[in-house]
This record gives C-alpha cells, sequence and structure tokens, in this order.
C-alpha cells in the first residue's frame, strides 16, 4: 500500500521523473511545444551578453514579453508597458551572484512580474544549469502544497530551492526535467492531497537524498 509519504513526496527514482517529464512533452500541442522551446532558445541570447559589465546577460523586454506569453497569455501586455531599458538594467544586476531571494524580489521590480513568473525568469535564465525551481501551482501540489494556503517569502522560497536541487541531484536529472515531471503529475491528477506539507516532511526527504537541511532550518 502507498503511504501518504510517498503520496506527497512522488519520484524516489530516475526513470519515474523520466517518464512523467516525457508525457509532459508528449501530451504538449504542437504550438505551445513552439513557444516552450522558443523561450529555452532566449538561454543563448542572455549567454551571448555576458560582458565584464554585465557577467550574467540579461534578458531584452521583446524576450521577457515572449517568456510571458509561454508562461501566460495576458503578460505580453503588461511586461510591454515597462520603461525603455528597465528589463534590462534590472536582470542585468540579477543575473550575478547574489541571495536568492533578493534575486526574486528584484525581479517583482519588473511591471507584469510577479513571485511566480520570477521564478520562471531564474529557472531559464539566471546563469547556470536550471538552478532554480518554478513557483508552479502544479508543481507545488505534486509535493503537497496548496498554493493558496503558502506564503512566497524568503524562508520557503529558500526550502523550495534546497528541496528541488536535492531532488534533481540525487536522481541524476537537471531542474527543467523535474519541473516537467512535477508539472504533469499534477495535471493529470495523479497528485493525491491538497495539503500543506511540513517541514519535517522537507527536512526528512532532503535527509533521504543525502543533505543536511539543518541551515534551512527558521
Amino acid at each position: 500500500m502507498t503511504s501518504q509519504y510517498e503520496m506527497l513526496f512522488p519520484f524516489t527514482n530516475q526513470k519515474e521523473i523520466l517518464d512523467w517529464a516525457d508525457r509532459y512533452t508528449e501530451d504538449q500541442k504542437p504550438k505551445r511545444k513552439q513557444k516552450e522551446k522558443d523561450v529555452i532558445k532566449i538561454r543563448k541570447n542572455v549567454k551571448a551578453r555576458q560582458t565584464h559589465e554585465t557577467p550574467g546577460g540579461y534578458l531584452t523586454r521583446c524576450e521577457l514579453m515572449k517568456m510571458g506569453g509561454w508562461k501566460r497569455h495576458t503578460l505580453p501586455s503588461l511586461i510591454k508597458d515597462n520603461p525603455d531599458g528597465n528589463v534590462e538594467k534590472i536582470t542585468a544586476e540579477v543575473f550575478r551572484p547574489g541571495d536568492d531571494w533578493e534575486k526574486l524580489k528584484k525581479l517583482t521590480d519588473i511591471v507584469g512580474v510577479r513571485e511566480s513568473v520570477g521564478s520562471v525568469i531564474l529557472h531559464l535564465y539566471d546563469d547556470g544549469d536550471y538552478d532554480y525551481p518554478i513557483l508552479d501551482k502544479h508543481a507545488l501540489r505534486s509535493i503537497g502544497i496548496d498554493h493558496r494556503k503558502v506564503k512566497y517569502d524568503a524562508p520557503f522560497w529558500r526550502k523550495y530551492i534546497k528541496f528541488c536541487q536535492a531532488k534533481a541531484e540525487c536522481h541524476g536529472v537537471c531542474m527543467r526535467t523535474l519541473d516537467r515531471a512535477l508539472y504533469k503529475f499534477s495535471q493529470s491528477g495523479a497528485a493525491f492531497a491538497l495539503k500543506n506539507i511540513t517541514d519535517e516532511m522537507f527536512f526528512l526527504e532532503l535527509k533521504r537524498c543525502g543533505y543536511d537541511p539543518s541551515s534551512l532550518r527558521t
């Protein structure tokens, strides 16, 4: 019998994650699939802008509008209202080494960007190999978190980053693959419980993945 703990924390091996991630890709409509490919390609543009002054590169307003359209169809019109240079300036600042929470909060200075969209920007474009998870209701539901009952604050963001990084590293996948799997797992109806998990559950799972979570306790 599957325990409540196992239902709240799916994916106990790499194959499960890859299978669900593949289902995410296979079930996408062609137009949606192409949109995702297009926003991922923008990574190359960001990296091409890496200089001494902008070591992590930056996004343009047009690029962010394209990414916004992939996330939510109403976002491009909001992002368009940003003053000239605002998106470029803020993303150049954020794509430098720095505190994870400060990065996310700074992105909300962009018109049309809140924490959930900011997490997508970091997930796709911050320098690194998809080091950040996405604050998406489907992904959160897959590990037992109701997005309507959680506060997106510094302790939660840091804890969620570490949790997803631990799961990805433990099972040998990148964060993009894990995000696809979590999204599809919930979207398919496989995520059973809409309840907030406890800190102890987070810490136990981190330990199971070989991480010491003591630094995350608040």
